[in-house]
């Protein structure tokens, strides 16, 4: 990474910056139906006003300053999903620090809950801003496990059946993702859910994201600068084989 920054270095200034490629649209193996661009366009009129002042106090001011930026962060458009979707059950992938769980309960409707996963509990994160009060109501729960392993995605089958709406913001190592995304597709879900990926624009995640089929549309410009994608996961591409190749999956990977 070093001697490529040397030898391609940024053509402009900035705090932070990531390679990556683009690439043509007419030949993507699948296209924004008309439900996720009218998904867009709401999410873009709500996020204007939403409002995540009360969460960045508990970040040092440069790194609030960053946090409440939008267009450029996802944080205000996780915030304003949540107000649009009024979704019931949330299931998040990858808590970290915890604020984008935070983000996801600004608007959660009563009775909603946000279920999210990491291998790390989250008062054992550095830096991490979650406190025990977060938890008390019962609508943020914290479970620790790989998702990517069939034995315990089968663990957790029927809570992630039940969500509305899904944030991945997994380790973007080529495997982890296309491995959820397997095994989501085996799932009978309650409600056809919406799907955010966070990073698409990284380089382990370019080719992912490009090969999913699924209604989808790249949400950079409204999202995070490193890439957010929304998706309409359950759709035609969802069929009997893909179904029956993932449940093979997990039954042969279950010891």
């Amino acid at each position: 990474m070093k001697l490529s920054k040397l030898i391609t270095p940024c053509p402009f200034a900035a705090r932070h910056y990531k390679r990556t490629f683009v690439g043509s649209a007419d030949d993507q193996v699948s296209h924004p139906s008309r439900s996720v661009i009218e998904l867009a366009i709401q999410l873009i009129k709500e996020t204007q006003d939403v409002d995540i002042s009360d969460i960045c106090k508990r970040l040092h001011p440069k790194r609030a300053k960053v946090v409440q930026t939008w267009p450029g962060e996802h944080y205000r458009l996780l915030a304003g999903a949540v107000a649009v979707l009024k979704p019931m059950m949330i299931v998040e992938v990858g808590t970290e620090t915890g604020l984008s769980a935070l983000c996801l309960m600004k608007n959660l409707p009563p009775g909603g809950k946000v279920i999210t996963f990491d291998l790390i509990p989250w008062n054992e994160i550095d830096n991490g801003i979650l406190k025990d009060e977060d938890f008390a109501s019962g609508s943020l729960k914290q479970e620790i496990g790989d998702l990517s392993k069939p034995a315990v995605f089968k663990k957790y089958a029927d809570t992630i059946a039940q969500a509305d709406v899904l944030f991945l913001d997994g380790p973007k190592d080529g495997k982890f993702e296309p491995r959820i995304a397997e095994l989501l597709n085996t799932l009978p879900f309650k409600t056809p859910p919406w799907v955010l990926y966070d990073d698409i624009k990284d380089l382990h995640m370019l080719r992912f994201w490009r090969e999913l089929k699924k209604p989808k549309l790249d949400f950079t410009s409204f999202g995070s600068w490193t890439g957010t994608g929304l998706v309409s996961w359950v759709d035609e591409f969802n069929n009997a084989n893909s179904v029956k190749n993932a449940n093979n999956a997990i039954d042969s990977d279950e010891e």
